[in-house]
């Protein structure tokens, strides 16, 4: 980040009485309210910068390390008392007071812009480390808890780079932003949208590659008819290489009974009932697998159309998270698809079979949504007895209208509590005690 307008952002952090809020949104990036302005920290060590952003960016994860919890104990509601800029150093120091029943806390947020040591640091008035983002003990300037921060040497004879802008530095700041965002969205979007063709692609290869279930079934029927056959035709000699069986229509039917294991009638017979009932079991199940196919193509079509139309990458990163392997292997066996949202589980329905399976999996008091007077999935926000933030809320309405196919419009998202919520039939249902938050597509 540009040292010039590292400097005009501490003028301005100086204007604003106290941290109303403050947590890592994603691994390098933090939420930090000044009042009731918005600021994001990208501690990025190739990207780092401060920029504002008025669209809701929220996470996947909810952040609770050593150093998320510090930003909490020492941070979150402290009032600033000053801030400034380490001398020609990148470092950013907003120092801050917290008053509590027992005692009151002085420290300071170091948030270093420094290229490879880029970090965030709290100090207590002594210098003295409490907590960091980062742990360094490799480098000539360890960075660990309990021990003094060494502060970095100045650049001698170093000359400021002044950047021209129009408006004022918060201009400046949503600005930065949106050219970053320019940058980096649809080169994003194109990596995701790619990976998601591919495994669309692997679906569509499966639909095709599935056995005609009428040939299954038209060779289920042949098997029947030759054990009903066999059983009138005991009287054969069943050790020779064939048999001539006579149907009921007079049609002659050459059996070879090499085709076959058994060599008695009984067992014969029971060959052919036990290949028929397998084929059209068989069949059956290929016509849940084409169903099954059908609706994961559907609903990667609109994760793909939700790709497409996301504003920022934290909301592709929420629906298309990067999985651990046992993880992978554990959602194959799941009867829905689920995402979360700041920590909290969020679950949607792809096809009726998982709307249902959603709806009778739900706590009585996780909260349900649906899209009002249009067919869509069915989505749970698992939360129990717990409260949801306002933005965890939002976003699952968003992400409800996201995977809607309907392209653009403005949608009624109803919501309420499962015990409000009663099961017709199927996944019709009727429910009360809820409230609707509208969403533009």
């Amino acid at each position: 980040m540009n040292l010039y307008i590292l400097k005009q952002v501490a003028e301005l952090f100086k204007s604003y009485k106290k941290v109303s809020y403050i947590g890592r949104i994603d691994d390098n990036l933090i939420k930090l309210h000044l009042d009731d302005q918005i600021f994001f920290v990208n501690l990025e060590k190739s990207k780092s910068s401060i920029f504002c952003f008025d669209d809701m960016l929220v996470g996947s994860k909810e952040y609770k390390a050593p150093f998320d919890f510090a930003l909490q104990k020492y941070c979150l509601k402290a009032n600033i008392v000053d801030c400034s800029i380490d001398g020609n150093n990148r470092i950013l120091l907003l120092k801050l007071h917290k008053k509590l029943d027992y005692k009151e806390i002085y420290c300071t947020l170091q948030l270093e812009f420094t290229g490879k040591y880029t970090n965030a640091i709290i100090v207590d008035s002594n210098d003295v480390i409490l907590e960091s983002m980062r742990k360094i003990s490799q480098n000539s300037r360890i960075i660990k808890n309990g021990i003094k921060l060494v502060k970095l040497p100045q650049q001698e004879d170093f000359i400021i780079k002044k950047i021209d802008y129009d408006g004022d530095i918060i201009s400046y700041l949503y600005d930065l932003y949106k050219k970053a965002l320019d940058e980096n969205l649809k080169s994003y979007k194109a990596t995701i949208i790619s990976s998601l063709q591919v495994k669309r692609d692997k679906l569509c290869d499966l639909l095709d590659n599935l056995s005609n279930k009428y040939k299954l079934l038209e060779k289920s029927r042949y098997y029947s008819h030759l054990g009903y056959l066999i059983q009138n035709n005991m009287n054969l000699d069943f050790n020779a290489e064939s048999i001539l069986l006579r149907d009921y229509d007079g049609n002659v039917i050459n059996l070879n009974l090499c085709d076959f294991s058994s060599r008695s009638a009984p067992s014969l017979i029971n060959e052919c009932f036990a290949k028929s009932k397998k084929l059209n079991l068989k069949s059956k199940n290929i016509s849940i697998q084409e169903e099954n196919l059908k609706d994961n193509i559907k609903f990667l079509d609109s994760k793909i159309e939700f790709v497409l139309n996301a504003k920022n990458i934290n909301d592709i990163k929420i629906i298309n998270p990067k999985k651990p392997k046992n993880q992978i292997s554990a959602d194959l066996k799941s009867q829905y698809e689920s995402f979360f949202v700041s920590g909290v589980k969020i679950s949607v329905g792809k096809n009726k079979n998982e709307n249902i399976a959603l709806l009778r999996d739900a706590k009585a008091n996780d909260i349900w949504m649906h899209l009002r007077n249009i067919p869509s999935s069915h989505l749970i926000i698992h939360c129990s007895k717990n409260k949801i933030r306002d933005e965890v809320l939002n976003k699952a309405c968003e992400i409800l209208v996201g995977f809607c196919s309907i392209k653009i419009g403005n949608f009624e998202v109803d919501y309420t509590r499962r015990k409000f919520v009663k099961i017709k039939e199927g996944a019709n249902v009727v429910y009360s005690n809820y409230s609707t938050i509208t969403i533009k597509k």
